[in-house]
Order: structure tokens, then sequence, then C-alpha cells
């Protein structure tokens, strides 16, 4: 019986029944998601918070974390699945989890876009976020941009 199980392994894997969880991340999720975080690091608020950090002697870059929230299913999920997001900007990284003092990012969906609100944290001090700071929406090229709340 254990000579058969390798074999098995093999043929599922080969066929593409076997996926490991990375690969069920389609690429172009994460350079979309990518591009909203970007967008959102040059808005005032998360630069500000970016300015507070290097003035207090954090070392660059700074820690970015985001999250997406789902109040009516009483939710709050990570926005990367990947366990090292690969996006960055000239000051800042997105991680999974902060080990400073960070930027934190709540999105909450509306419409074609996300209100967000932008806080620093540190590690054992994370809320679930609070009022609104701005909105973003894709515009008609598929760029996104600020918009009212």
């Amino acid at each position: 019986m254990k000579r058969l199980v390798l074999p098995a392994l093999l043929a599922l894997a080969a066929t593409g029944c076997m996926r490991s969880r990375a690969s069920l991340i389609k690429p172009e999720e994460e350079t979309s998601k990518c591009e909203l975080v970007q967008a959102l690091m040059r808005e005032q608020v998360p630069q500000q918070l970016l300015a507070g950090l290097a003035a207090g002697g954090h070392d660059e870059p700074s820690q970015v974390l985001v999250f997406v929230r789902r109040p009516e299913q009483a939710m709050l999920e990570r926005l990367f699945a990947a366990d090292e997001p690969r996006c960055v900007g000239t000051n800042y990284k997105v991680v999974q989890a902060i080990t400073t003092d960070a930027v934190v990012l709540y999105l909450q969906p509306r419409g074609t876009g996300y209100i967000y609100d932008a806080q620093r944290a540190a590690p054992d001090e994370l809320s679930l976020g609070g009022e609104a700071k701005g909105a973003l929406t894709k515009d008609d090229g598929g760029a996104w941009v600020s918009s009212s709340i």
C-alpha cells in the first residue's frame, strides 16, 4: 500500500489536481493590489505617517500592513495572500506582520473602490481602524484616483 502513495501523488501533481496555496494566487491580482497600495501611499495621511516614522528614527523602508474590513460580515482580512508581498515603494514595504512601529491601512470596499483609514501602530497596539480618511476609485483607464467620501 505504501508503495502506491508516491506514484499516486505524482499522478495527481502531473494532472494539475494538486496545488500549493501559493499557486492559487493569481499574479495579476497581486499586481492590482500593489497598484492600489501605491496609490494609497501617495495620499496625504499615509505620507504624513511615513514622515513621522522617518522623523522618529525608524529604519527605512517603513513597514506597511494592509487589511480589508468587511463590517457586514464582521471580518478583517489581510489584503495580500502571499506570505511576503512583493509590494514596495521608495520608503516603505508591505508586510504580513509588523515588527516595529508601522503604517496600517484599513480598506473597506465601496462601489468601484475603497474608503480607507491609515494609522500608525506598533506590533502590540493594533486596532480595528477608525474614521475614514479618504477614498480611492478606479477611473475609466483603470488607474486608482482619489475621490470624495
